[in-house]
């Protein structure tokens, strides 16, 4: 069987394997030199590489083609003129992570979002039904409805559709981008659920801010 462990710190043991990926996981000895400093840069900014950034490495070309698609879209990309915030697409990826039942994207960005809101309980209730969070604006609610319709119904989605959120003042460019990162996500979800990628201890440890 392929050993697909690799040792993680967490609060109980320093030294406990823990098998994180149903896939074969690099060693740090196996990464190309592009690839370690994504792993350096990462560690520095926030105390820990993450699971999913170690399975997805397995094979180096598609690392990176993911990653130079996705992180414009969760972070923002200076040369797309679009009006979603950094607040919104954080929204949108907790909310589809946990439409598609992937514990490991659930956990992460319930987590990313609580750190970014500054606001944990905010972060789960938005998780458990935005639908009875009034902190979200009118925009916001229809942002995740638009998430979820890509994410279960896609061929239902409608003129109509599009036309509520014009009519709550997103551009054309702005729901395209929307649709992107709900895209995106669904994808990433998908690729986690497949290797079955176990989260990270660190994002339920107080002592690990990011």
């Amino acid at each position: 069987m392929t050993d697909t462990t690799i040792t993680r710190p967490t609060p109980r043991s320093t030294t406990e394997p823990l098998r994180i990926s149903r896939l074969r996981v690099p060693t740090d000895d196996e990464l190309s030199p592009s690839v370690s400093r994504f792993f350096e840069a990462t560690e520095k900014q926030t105390g820990f590489v993450p699971n999913w950034l170690r399975g997805f490495a397995l094979d180096e070309g598609h690392f990176e083609r993911l990653n130079a698609y996705l992180f414009p879209l969760l972070q923002g990309a200076p040369d797309v003129d679009t009006s979603i915030t950094r607040r919104e697409r954080e929204i949108l990826a907790t909310v589809v992570s946990v439409r598609n039942g992937c514990s490991y994207c659930h956990a992460l960005h319930v987590h990313e979002l609580g750190q970014f809101l500054d606001d944990g309980w905010l972060a789960h209730r938005i998780a458990l039904d935005h639908r009875e969070v009034p902190e979200l604006s009118e925009r916001e609610h229809a942002l995740i409805e638009l998430a979820f319709a890509l994410t279960d119904l896609t061929g239902e989605i409608s003129d109509a559709t599009i036309e509520q959120l014009r009519d709550l003042g997103l551009s054309d460019v702005d729901i395209y981008e929307a649709v992107q990162i709900v895209a995106a996500l669904n994808a990433t979800n998908r690729i986690s659920l497949a290797l079955g990628l176990l989260p990270d201890p660190e994002i339920f440890d107080g002592d690990h801010t990011g």
